[in-house]
């Protein structure tokens, strides 16, 4: 058989040839979709390798003056016939298997988007859930697939058990990353979809392992974390976050009247702002410096959502100076002469 394929034979020079097209054709075809497909692009992709695949293998096969698809179909034609009732079980249990997981999938699924307050707890507990439920699966299917397939298990489970001890000791740290991860989720040091902040990184939490947490800040970079190496974290979505505006005021203005034109108009001024919770207040005057008056406005909005309702508030104090004819603070320069400088 493998005769055939001696570098003087034809099929040899066929076979040479099959691979240097199936080559050729993937480097085209990169080079059409591009390093960034689409998803209907990554489809078409994998269906091409499919089909480049299984046409290199026939023809290679075919260039074997001793193949005969004939003998390939009754040697398969035989074997399934022999192994029927193993492939219907292991048909069975992979279906009974999907079918449990997307139905647990559902029903986690159903019960994290009723728009409760408890919204977020529910979707970081179904998620944890769901992991762990994906990977008991996995267990029982290998271990139902072996037994069926006439392989016995117990001395895989014997050999998983002291590999397992053997892992543990030299995976202490994949140990305490989940120990951790069932801390951060038991405990509720935060949920998916909580702004936080580990270490110098900020942004939302989009999910939680028992390994590891994924957090995306708003450039939609997205950082992993080891449940085991967070230790200081700063929750902001835990509660209401508060809006400051610092304004500052020449010192020819009165206070007082400051004060009052402010509290008095600012809510006039603002537009409907659905993340902001109290009006806001001038708190007073904060500090003074430059001969000039600064105040600071306060407001509680929804978490994370005061950026936007202090750029509005920003907006509303400047039209509120312009109505009144209140002069805007003027930055002052100091030009000292050589010899004054030295003196000093």
């Amino acid at each position: 058989m493998f005769l055939a394929f001696a570098p003087n034979s034809l099929s040899f020079w066929i076979s040479v040839l099959t691979v240097l097209l199936y080559f050729t054709i993937m480097y085209l075809k990169k080079r059409l979709i591009g390093q960034t497909p689409t998803k209907t692009q990554s489809i078409i992709n994998v269906v091409v390798n499919v089909v480049i695949l299984v046409g290199a293998v026939i023809v290679i096969m075919l260039a074997n003056e001793e193949f005969s698809f004939k003998s390939v179909i009754d040697n398969f034609k035989e074997w399934v016939t022999h192994q029927t009732e193993v492939l219907i079980g292991t048909a069975f249990v992979i279906i009974i298997s999907l079918t449990v997981y997307n139905t647990i999938k559902v029903i986690l699924n159903h019960s994290g988007k009723r728009g409760l307050i408890n919204e977020k707890r529910r979707i970081t507990i179904a998620k944890v859930i769901l992991s762990c439920a994906r990977y008991l699966l996995y267990f029982v299917d290998a271990a139902i697939i072996l037994s069926l397939w006439g392989i016995d298990i117990t001395p895989v489970l014997a050999g998983l058990g002291i590999a397992g001890l053997v892992i543990g000791l030299g995976a202490q740290k994949l140990i305490v990353d989940f120990i951790s991860g069932i801390f951060i989720v038991f405990e509720r040091h935060f949920d998916v979809g909580d702004i936080v902040g580990i270490g110098d990184f900020k942004g939302e939490v989009i999910d939680i392992g028992l390994k590891t947490t994924k957090v995306k800040n708003w450039k939609n970079e997205v950082k992993l974390f080891s449940n085991g190496s967070i230790e200081e974290v700063i929750n902001y979505s835990m509660f209401n976050s508060v809006a400051v505006v610092d304004v500052r005021i020449p010192f020819q203005e009165k206070a007082g009247a400051i004060i009052d034109l402010l509290n008095k108009e600012i809510t006039k001024h603002l537009p409907d702002l659905p993340n902001l919770l109290t009006p806001p207040t001038v708190v007073g005057m904060v500090d003074m410096v430059d001969n000039n008056m600064t105040f600071r406005i306060t407001a509680n909005t929804v978490s994370e959502q005061q950026y936007g309702v202090e750029r509005a508030i920003r907006k509303a104090v400047k039209d509120i100076l312009e109505e009144h004819h209140i002069a805007y603070p003027k930055q002052e320069i100091k030009i000292f002469r050589g010899e004054d400088h030295d003196r000093d």
